[in-house]
């Protein structure tokens, strides 16, 4: 009888055990922070060489973890490089090569997303602040993989009445929503609300893992903020000064969600990867003047060539950071290239997730991090506006190319970014043997992705 009993206790015991240790390995499954600016300079953040800014929050981040001092973004506009982070594809293939019309069908409804993948695996998944991929019914983010929806569905808004006015559409209209229901905060800044709902979205998920998409639309114009943070950068020039507070406001934010992950006893066992979704633009719509001509210079590309809307550098090279702590070690350093649809199947590899049946453009970042391996990308290409480049090792070749949205560039520009990453130097008529090879393969790429063009 002792012995029939003593091996009961220890079954009960092994049986416990298992169950304890089941429970931990659903606990350290870890959540997912996603954190993207819009229209952020690569050298608007302090880590990234600014001197006149405050981001504390967003340094501290990125000596966490991961510094990756040659990220881009998918596009040097925000709908097709969000449309790429959303789906792990080029923009062409993801059905968002442009930006898109008010009020518009957008991410092409073959494709799965980030969020539909990780709610398959188990995760909470949330979105706050800027959809803009389709705001018709179909491509809402309720209906997109999201289970909570705080935010804007169009590029940009009025940042205190939440109100839609560019020029494109009929008429002004009011874009604030709360999943499918239209929701009011006039008078609160919108930056700050995102903030307010991130915390508040994490409180809420603590018990589950999540995937939290913190989408800011700001330093998007209109430069909108609140007075106290302009006063604090009143000795800047007027055009830098609205950057700087406008930054700040999201670095406090940034900041906060990091404080709220550690009350919640989450940081240890959560991801944060930060990027901005493009170059800095320097559109007249940015700069609050009685010259409605005047360009605005307020965002830094860090020296780069070109800006929001370009190919070069300035319009598609952008800051980015990722912390995972005890598995990235803090201060390292990623030199190899990297682009934001290359995020999707890096989150879903760390989630256990299965990958959508089609094959992704993007590859998992974890091997660049922490063996220092070669990035898989045998090339990166990128088409906007009748633009096109590629970049292959040193070599980066653009065509047809614009500085901005004015097409004041050059026809073909060729760069060696290993000893001019601010391409300032076209080399294209001392090399044309390379100048062909790569637009041999530029032609190749596009012809492949140009079947998923969406037809106007």
């Amino acid at each position: 009888m002792k012995g029939i009993t003593c091996m009961n206790i220890v079954k009960r015991i092994h049986f416990l055990l298992m169950i304890v240790v089941s429970v931990a390995m659903a606990q350290q499954k870890p959540n997912f922070v996603l954190i993207v600016t819009d229209d952020q300079g690569y050298g608007d953040l302090g880590c990234f060489g600014a001197k006149d800014l405050e981001t504390p929050s967003i340094d501290a981040l990125t000596a966490s973890g991961a510094k990756f001092t040659q990220w881009y973004a998918n596009s040097p506009v925000c709908a097709p490089s969000r449309a790429s982070l959303m789906t792990g594809l080029y923009p062409h293939n993801a059905g968002v090569p442009d930006l898109l019309a008010v009020r518009s069908p957008g991410l092409s409804l073959k494709r799965e997303t980030l969020a539909d993948k990780l709610k398959q695996a188990g995760y909470r998944t949330g979105i706050l602040g800027k959809w803009h991929l389709g705001a018709a019914e179909d491509y809402l983010p309720n209906k997109r993989g999201f289970d909570e929806f705080f935010g804007h569905l169009e590029g940009t808004l009025d940042y205190f009445s939440h109100i839609y006015y560019l020029a494109r559409a009929p008429r002004p209209f009011h874009d604030l929503w709360r999943n499918t229901e239209e929701t009011w905060e006039e008078g609160n800044y919108m930056t700050h609300l995102i903030t307010r709902e991130a915390k508040q979205f994490i409180k809420n998920n603590k018990e589950e893992p999540f995937f939290l998409y913190v989408a800011y639309n700001a330093p998007h114009q209109p430069l909108h903020m609140p007075k106290e943070y302009l006063q604090r950068f009143s000795h800047l020039d007027p055009q830098r000064q609205r950057m700087a507070a406008m930054l700040a406001v999201v670095d406090e934010g940034v900041g906060e969600i990091m404080s709220e992950l550690e009350k919640q006893g989450l940081k240890e066992n959560t991801i944060v990867f930060f990027m901005s979704d493009n170059g800095g633009a320097n559109n007249v719509k940015n700069f609050i003047s009685n010259e409605p001509e005047q360009f605005y210079y307020g965002a830094n590309n860090g020296g780069l060539r070109g800006h929001k809307g370009s190919v070069f550098e300035g319009g598609i090279r952008v800051p980015a950071c990722m912390s995972w702590p005890g598995v990235i070690q803090p201060g390292t350093v990623v030199d190899e290239p990297g682009m934001g649809m290359d995020i999707f199947p890096t989150f879903l590899k760390i989630a256990g997730a299965e990958l959508p049946e089609y094959t992704l453009d993007g590859y998992d970042i974890m091997p660049r991090i922490q063996e220092g391996k070669k990035s898989p990308h045998k090339y990166l290409c990128w088409e906007y506006a009748g633009q096109k480049a590629i970049q292959e090792g040193k070599w980066k070749l653009s065509l047809n190319t614009m500085l901005d949205f004015r097409r004041e560039g050059p026809e073909v520009f060729l760069a060696d970014l290993e000893t001019d990453s601010g391409e300032t130097t076209n080399l294209a008529e001392k090399y044309p043997g390379i100048v062909k090879n790569l637009k041999t393969k530029l032609d190749s790429w596009y012809e492949s992705v140009k079947p998923n063009i969406p037809s106007k």
